[in-house]
Formats: C-alpha cells, sequence, structure tokens
C-alpha cells in the first residue's frame, strides 16, 4: 500500500485526479482509478480534487499511539505553517494540548530550518554550484529526481527541515526517543520511510482529529514551552521566507528566486534544461502559497493571505522563555539525491493511430482535445492506453457519440411510434414507426399538437395529475387501430415522451377468438339439447315396452298359477 491509497468503491470516473495530476501518475483499469506509487511525486492534488473522497492518506497515528502507550518518549517538531490550522492557539497552547495527549517534549520544527539556512548561505558564498535549488519540499525533490534527473546536481545537497530537527533532537536528548513531525505535508511521510531520523509523521488535519477524539482543546499554556530565540526562521512557510533568512551579503553571488506552485516548479526546471541558465537560487515549494497551502490544510478555512500574515508576525515577536537546548545544537546536514527517472515506452506513430481510430478519430477535425478523460490532448490519452494507464473507453465524446447513435439504431427501428412533445404538447420530434403508424409521409407534422393525432384525454389527465399514462389501450376508427399508448413525463427538460405500440392485430385476434368461442358454445349447446331430445324419446319408447311386458308376464303368470291348480 502506497502513501495516497485508492478507496476502489468510491470511484465514479470523473477522471478529476487523472485532470490535476502535474505528472500523470494515475492509472485508470477496471473502471478504478489508482495512484501509481513510482511516478506519484505526492503533491496530493489527486487527493484534493477526488469529489468522490475515493483518495485516502496513509496514517502513523495508531503508530505514535503505540510509542505513547508503550511508555516510550515521543518528542513533536511542530511545523511552524501551525497557524492555517490553529489560528487561535499560541505554540504554548499547542505544546500544552500535545503534552496532554502524551508529548514528553513539543519544538518548532524552524529550529532545523535555521541550521539548513547556514548550509545554503555556505553553498552560496563557496559559489561552487552552477545553480542551487533548496531542498526543504520533499515533492520538489521527488519531481527533481524522478522527472528532472539531468537537474540532481543542482539540488542543495542539505536535508530539510524536518530532518534536520529530528537529528538534533535523537543527538541532543537520546538516539533512543521517537521523533514527530507535525505539519501540512503529505510527501513528508516518504521523507520520513527514508530516515531513521523521522519516526513518524502526523498530519495538521490528523492532529486536529486526535485531539476531538480525546477532548482536548488548545485553551491552556504550557508553562515551559520550548520556543526558539531564532524567530526569524519561522518564515519558511510562505513563499520568499527561505531567502528572507539569509543575509544579503551571503547571497549576493546568486540572483535569488521564489517559485511556489508545481506548475511554476516544472517550468522553471525546463528553463533550466533548456535554456542553460546559471547563477539561480531557487527557493522551491510544491504548493501554491508555499507550505501553508499544504494538502493537510485543505479543510482549513484559514485564508493563505492571514495566514501568512500572522507568520510574518510570529517571526518578528520575540520569545522571552528559555531556548530548547538542541537549538545551538550543530549535526551532519548533508543529504544525497537519487537519480529515480520514469522511463516510459512511447509508441511510434502507427500505434498511436490505430489507437486513435479504435474510438473514431481518424482525422483532425475529430481530435477535440476536450481533456475530459484527464489529458489534454487526444494524442496523449492514446500513449497513456499504450502505456496501460489509461482505458480506451475514457473518451467522453466519443462514448456519447456511441451511445447516441445506439440509441438512434434503436429508435429508428422499433416497430413502436414514438414522439417527443414539449411541455403545450407539440411535436418536437417523432421516428419512422410513428410517420407509417399515423401516415405522416405526406406532411411533416413538427410542431403540431398531439391531438391532431391522439385524444386529448390522457394529455389532460398527465397535465392535471402529473403522473404518467402507462399501457393504456384506445381505439383510433378513423385509421381503424387500436394502440397501447404510454405518455411519460420528462422533468429534466419538461418534455413528454409518448410511445405508442400498435395492438390493432392483436385486438382482431381476439375478436376472431371471442367469436369463435361463441359459435363454438352455441353448436355444443345445439348438440346438447339434441342428445336430451333423443335421451327423452329412447326413454318414452322404453317405458312403453317395459309396461306392456309387464302386462304380457303377469297375464303368463296368472294363467300357469291356474292350471296348477285346476
Amino acid at each position: 500500500m502506497g502513501i495516497i491509497q485508492s478507496i476502489e468503491a468510491n470511484c465514479k470516473n470523473c477522471y478529476n485526479c487523472i485532470r490535476h495530476c502535474p505528472v500523470k501518475a494515475i492509472k485508470f483499469q477496471n473502471e478504478q482509478a489508482t495512484v501509481l506509487e513510482d511516478e506519484c511525486i505526492l503533491c496530493g492534488s489527486c487527493y484534493l480534487v477526488c469529489p468522490q473522497k475515493a483518495k485516502k492518506i496513509e496514517s502513523d497515528v495508531d503508530l505514535i499511539k503505540g510509542y505513547i502507550e508503550g511508555k516510550q518518549k515521543v518528542y513533536a517538531s511542530l511545523a511552524p505553517s501551525y497557524v492555517s490550522a490553529f489560528p487561535k492557539a499560541s505554540f504554548a497552547q499547542i505544546s500544552s494540548a500535545l503534552k496532554k495527549l502524551g508529548f514528553a517534549s513539543v519544538e518548532e520544527t524552524a529550529i532545523g530550518a535555521a541550521q539548513v539556512s547556514a548550509q545554503y548561505a555556505k553553498l552560496m558564498r563557496e559559489g561552487g554550484m552552477k545553480n542551487i535549488i533548496s531542498t526543504c519540499c520533499p515533492t520538489a525533490v521527488l519531481l527533481v529526481e524522478k522527472y528532472y534527473p539531468d537537474l540532481i546536481g543542482y539540488l542543495a545537497p542539505v536535508v530539510s527541515p524536518a530532518i534536520a530537527h529530528a537529528r538534533m533532537m535523537k543527538n541532543v536528548y537520546g538516539p533512543r526517543i521517537k521523533t514527530v513531525f507535525i505539519g501540512p505535508c503529505i510527501s513528508k511521510k516518504h521523507e520520513a520511510s527514508k530516515s531513521s531520523d523521522i519516526n513518524a509523521t502526523l498530519l495538521f488535519d490528523e492532529l486536529r482529529d486526535w485531539l476531538d477524539e480525546a477532548g482536548i482543546a488548545c485553551d491552556e499554556t504550557d508553562s515551559h514551552p520550548a520556543e526558539m530565540r531564532a524567530v526569524i526562521n519561522r518564515l519558511y512557510p510562505v513563499p520568499g521566507g527561505i531567502i528572507r533568512t539569509i543575509l544579503n551579503a551571503d547571497r549576493k553571488a546568486y540572483k535569488c528566486v521564489s517559485v511556489d506552485g508545481l506548475d511554476k516548479c516544472m517550468e522553471v526546471l525546463e528553463s533550466l534544461r533548456d535554456q542553460r541558465l546559471s547563477g539561480f537560487f531557487i527557493e522551491m515549494s510544491a504548493c501554491s502559497g508555499s507550505c501553508i497551502g499544504g494538502p493537510a490544510l485543505h479543510d482549513f478555512d484559514m485564508p493563505k493571505l492571514a495566514a501568512n500574515n500572522m507568520i510574518l508576525h510570529r517571526a518578528k515577536t520575540r520569545t522571552t522563555t528559555k531556548p530548547p537546548v538542541s537549538e545551538n545544537f550543530a549535526v551532519d546536514m548533508r543529504a544525497e539525491y537519487d537519480d529515480n527517472r520514469i522511463t516510459k515506452k512511447i509508441p511510434d506513430e502507427a500505434t498511436i493511430k490505430a489507437i486513435l481510430a479504435s474510438i473514431g478519430k481518424t482525422s483532425e477535425d475529430k481530435m477535440y482535445n476536450c481533456g475530459a478523460c484527464g489529458y489534454a490532448t487526444c494524442r496523449d490519452k492514446a500513449i497513456a492506453v499504450f502505456q496501460g494507464k489509461a482505458d480506451v473507453k475514457m473518451c467522453v465524446p466519443y462514448m456519447r457519440e456511441r451511445a447516441e447513435s445506439m440509441s438512434n439504431v434503436i429508435i429508428d427501428h422499433t416497430p413502436n411510434a414514438i414522439f417527443l412533445l414539449n411541455k403545450e404538447f407539440q411535436i418536437l420530434e417523432y421516428n419512422a414507426s410513428a410517420a407509417h403508424m399515423f401516415r405522416l409521409n405526406d406532411m411533416s407534422y413538427l410542431n403540431m399538437p398531439i391531438y391532431m393525432l391522439l385524444d386529448k384525454s390522457d394529455f389532460e389527465k398527465v397535465s392535471e395529475s402529473k403522473t404518467d399514462v402507462l399501457d393504456h389501450k384506445v381505439r383510433i376508427d378513423r385509421l381503424d387501430l387500436s394502440i397501447e399508448q404510454s405518455i411519460l413525463h420528462i422533468e429534466d427538460n419538461d418534455t413528454y415522451l409518448v410511445i405508442v405500440k400498435d395492438i390493432t392485430g392483436e385486438e382482431k385476434q381476439k375478436e376472431k377468438l371471442a367469436l369463435m368461442r361463441t359459435e363454438t358454445m352455441e353448436a355444443a349447446q345445439k348438440v346438447i339439447d339434441k342428445q336430451m331430445r333423443v335421451a327423452q324419446e329412447i326413454a318414452s319408447l322404453l317405458g312403453e315396452t317395459t309396461g306392456e311386458t309387464k302386462a304380457v308376464l303377469t297375464k303368463l303368470k296368472k294363467s300357469i298359477v291356474q292350471g296348477d291348480l285346476e
């Protein structure tokens, strides 16, 4: 499982994540969009733009709770951008709340930032690098390592403030402590996974939820907060903040530029690659607005301008409490960065054309380049299909045309008459079967009232009751038609769909069967009546014969009896 995970059941095929991913590290397969971990730079764009919340971020909350429950000493490194998440709370109040959760101590990540700025100043004084790109933003570093590996030599060989501070705390308070970075950055989770200095990360929204779950409010002040003295380093989360922490004298050999937002970062990197620029120190942040625009701040209501203003104020406010021991502790700040270039197979022109042709894009006028699939051009989408990252059916115009084509085939070939009416029951469209059934071939009945063809009673019923009429049998004598009609109201565009089924043959067949049944019953009754008459005649004859036989036998009996007596 990666840091950004997909919830498959929620994906609704909107392609929003693909559209907003700056490096197209999304794979769409089996009706699901998933993040390609090897290609991802953890900017969090897909997580932020998904309307179905089908992306979630790997959480370290349970890991941190485990440290605390296991009685381990857990130290928090709090990013100065916390003012965007907790604007009403001071550092001392956040420190108090975190200690109630079980943290042993809380310090400012800006302590590490001071050490990083010192290293940047040293690099600029030495002047040994053609260009210097700051390495405080892990997403910017991943962008260079994966997509601009030829520029790795421009990355300042210095760890980030989070790594620096965690390293400083472990050196001061002991290697067995657990360090937790608390901030707005998803890619810090990747940075922590590569380093033994940071044991876990806690995003601001995760911290808010944890505090709510524990019923802890940030309304009490820590009596012994570990606030730093070099407060200018609290400027790190705002655009240009890093540059402002470095003395003018130290940076005079380089032109210092601040860049925030991935689109601008990529534009600058392209310029460094193509224009062969030199002599630049580039403060690079992937998030628009720098760290106060981090993805873990997306559902907080603090405007960037207000957060920027609060950070500027805090960077000018001197602290009076005793500074933490770690603030002046020097550690090894060196870092190395890897060539993790992404290599993608690019299809030849024949293959691209074949993929495009499979969705009907056989000429330039059919290359809509609408971006509905998430890719800027049809060609880009075809390449993604070849690479196994996209489904050929992702083309919305093609699928719509295909659906409309299939619908037209069905409507044109159905034996039922179909009428589309406006709200005044005037005919907007009708199919070939309607023209044939109602003998409309000699003229157009468009915009004519449907009452010219069908009785108005059912339509008045629909209009009054707002209920559909289904399978109502109607006889049209003038056309010798028996029909079964349904009237359906389409609310979306306030139109009516009328479907008429010709049941004349069926009705005539029923009449024939009814007549046959009547004739059969009458014939059967005649047979029964005749049989009854025959039976009665036979019975009558049998009655007479029986009487005569009885009389003869009785007479014979008497004569025999008399003969015996004599």
